[in-house]
């Protein structure tokens, strides 16, 4: 069907959470309750139980009780969260309401029995295919546009976040309406040259710091003196700085990316192809202070490689490919790649062992591959080291490096190796005899 009208994705439409998980937490509750209430009741448990968080970082560590009393807000927000999941549930046909029960479809049994029988993955692809039949073709058209959005590294888009403090701005330095403003021109200049070094482009910033500046300045908020030397409302930095943060996310994703919807959109699309293995994002890519996204899929015709799986078959005859090569045809490289990320995490901190995170980062962007291919990669990797069948040594631990004891680490997904989360890795290149 080559002459196929092309489809407008309803970018917007999809419901308000990141976690494909919270899926099976309602499929869950509704096979084993039907009434609404005792439905909520199990689902607030197993969220809890399966460390979904409010935000797209799953906290997957003890450190919070799920049997603990919830508040008025929390029970509130639980609540908001449950009628998004049943709503978008009923839009897939896992669900039906009869007379204020809830029922599970055979679709909805089906996807249920996927994840309950440790088929994770072919459940994250069953709801891709519910989300790109349902929302006409999302995932393509976010493809499309990491691949198009840069020429000089074609699907990598980078959203800079710079506090003052990563400038070389002291906090308590910052009191007047001028020490924001010349915090302001520094970031510009930063934002500027990331664009031309990252993106291969040109672009003057000088307009949009002056109307955002403005915006500061400008009643009701006023958060921002007009005059330069007058003192701001020290309660209003974080408020002050966010605005900043939020103003330049929003300009490289509407103005330079050509992303027209909002900025919570984008992070629910793309969160939610990350955990099908089709988009890869990350906030903590070493060296790089800010937000990363690239594709580790293609949109095409047919796949000349082995390593690309059709995912998903269009109207129009070309396909989503996912980038998923098998171990024998990728190991050589993975550990080449492991070794090389290795020492330039070791180059930039000094210590033996180095964040598993971080260099899962710098792994998974060289070999374009997805979280999940990672872990898989990794354990093959060590379960060799294991048995003495690999040229390098490798030594993975629970504990974290010292500079990673605070409350953001807890936000970045660990890594699974052999039964357990790991935090942080060595490895000895020397020849094992």
């Amino acid at each position: 069907m080559a002459n196929a009208v092309p489809l407008t994705p309803r970018i917007s439409s999809v419901k308000r959470f990141y976690f494909l998980e919270y899926f099976y937490v309602l499929l869950k509750s509704i096979e084993k309750y039907a009434d609404r209430e005792q439905i909520f009741e199990s689902f607030k448990v197993l969220k809890q139980k399966h460390r979904l968080g409010e935000s797209k970082y799953r906290i997957r560590f003890d450190i919070e009780d799920a049997s603990e009393e919830l508040s008025e807000h929390q029970i509130s927000r639980f609540r908001y969260t449950f009628d998004e999941v049943i709503d978008e549930a009923r839009e897939y046909d896992l669900i039906t309401e009869q007379q204020g029960t809830l029922h599970l479809t055979p679709r909805g049994a089906e996807l249920l029995g996927l994840y309950e029988g440790g088929d994770v993955r072919r459940f994250n692809v069953f709801l891709f295919e519910c989300m790109e039949k349902e929302y006409q073709e999302p995932f393509r058209y976010l493809v499309k546009l990491l691949y198009e959005s840069s020429t000089k590294k074609p699907g990598l888009l980078i959203f800079p976040t710079y506090s003052p403090r990563q400038l070389g701005f002291r906090r308590e330095e910052i009191t007047r309406s001028a020490d924001i403003m010349n915090y302001a021109s520094v970031l510009v200049d930063r934002l500027e040259r990331d664009i031309d070094e990252h993106l291969g482009m040109q672009r003057n910033l000088d307009e949009h710091n002056r109307e955002l500046l403005a915006r500061l300045q400008s009643s009701p908020s006023r958060l921002l003196p007009t005059a330069p030397s007058e003192q701001f409302d020290p309660r209003a930095y974080n408020k002050i700085i966010k605005r900043f943060r939020d103003h330049w996310i929003g300009y490289f994703l509407n103005k330079i990316y050509g992303y027209e919807q909002s900025l919570s959109s984008f992070e629910r699309w793309t969160y939610r192809g990350k955990q099908i293995g089709i988009v890869y994002a990350t906030d903590f890519y070493p060296s790089f202070e800010g937000r990363i996204v690239y594709p580790t899929s293609v949109v095409l015709g047919s796949a000349q490689s082995r390593d690309f799986r059709r995912l998903y078959e269009y109207r129009d005859g070309m396909g989503l490919f996912v980038h998923q090569p098998d171990w024998e045809s990728i190991s050589d490289e993975f550990v080449k790649e492991l070794v090389n990320g290795y020492f330039t995490l070791r180059r930039s901190n000094r210590n033996y062992f180095v964040n598993l995170s971080s260099l899962r980062e710098l792994v998974c962007y060289s070999l374009k591959i997805s979280e999940y291919l990672f872990e898989e990669f990794l354990e093959r990797a060590y379960r060799l080291n294991l048995s003495r069948k690999l040229p390098i040594g490798i030594s993975l631990e629970v504990d974290k490096l010292p500079e990673e004891t605070t409350a953001m680490y807890l936000k970045r997904e660990p890594v699974l190796v052999d039964g357990r989360y790991r935090n942080i890795i060595a490895i000895d290149v020397a020849k094992r005899s």
